[in-house]
């Protein structure tokens, strides 16, 4: 082999092993920025919260109410989500209620961002018709989601005593029927 070949052999192996170590580094470094994104997603929505809270007491009045709606209009969905998430882990009949409850963030995503840019008006009489205009999407987002929240409710209703003694009944019927299949299955293997 000649030089220029051993150069090239040492330079495709440079080369090779500086992208094998780059993809891996870029593959680590990406993992734990999700990783720190994640951990720190809790704590900046935790942060939003309070400024918002902060806003929905200081400063104009308008504002103040702007920022109130917006409060409420996320706890609102927020407990909503909670209710519709506990719901389904225990396996409760909740029938239509999850697409209900995806159109109604939907839309209290749409208002929420609406209230923002009403926030950030700088004319007050602007910022009055926003709430005059949104206060009353805001209030049946709430009542629908209060709604959600209260047919959750009925449908987790815990058994009375008629359906346990009828239950139990039940059960004794089936217990018995156990017994003589036992009884009769091994009369039959006895010769």
């Amino acid at each position: 082999m000649d030089a220029g070949t051993v150069l090239l052999i040492i330079l495709l192996g440079i080369v090779a092993v500086g992208g094998t170590t780059a993809l891996i580094l870029g593959t680590l470094l990406f993992r734990v920025g999700l990783l720190v994104a994640r951990r720190a997603a809790p704590g900046a929505a935790l942060m939003r919260r309070g400024v918002l809270q902060f806003r929905a007491q200081s400063g104009p009045q308008q504002r103040r109410e702007l920022a109130g709606m917006r409060l409420r209009l996320r706890d609102s969905l927020a407990a909503t989500g909670r209710s519709l998430g506990v719901a389904m882990d225990s396996r409760q009949h909740i029938g239509n209620l999850a697409y209900i409850v995806r159109t109604l963030e939907h839309a209290g995503s749409v208002v929420d961002r609406q209230l923002a840019v009403a926030e950030r008006d700088p004319d007050r009489g602007i910022q009055r018709v926003y709430a005059q205009t949104l206060g009353v999407q805001v209030e049946q987002i709430l009542q629908t989601a209060t709604g959600v929240r209260q047919a959750l409710a009925r449908t987790s209703q815990p058994m009375t005593a008629v359906d346990i003694s009828e239950l139990t009944r039940r059960l004794d019927v089936e217990a018995k029927m156990l017994d003589n299949w036992a009884a009769t299955y091994t009369a039959l293997g006895r010769p």
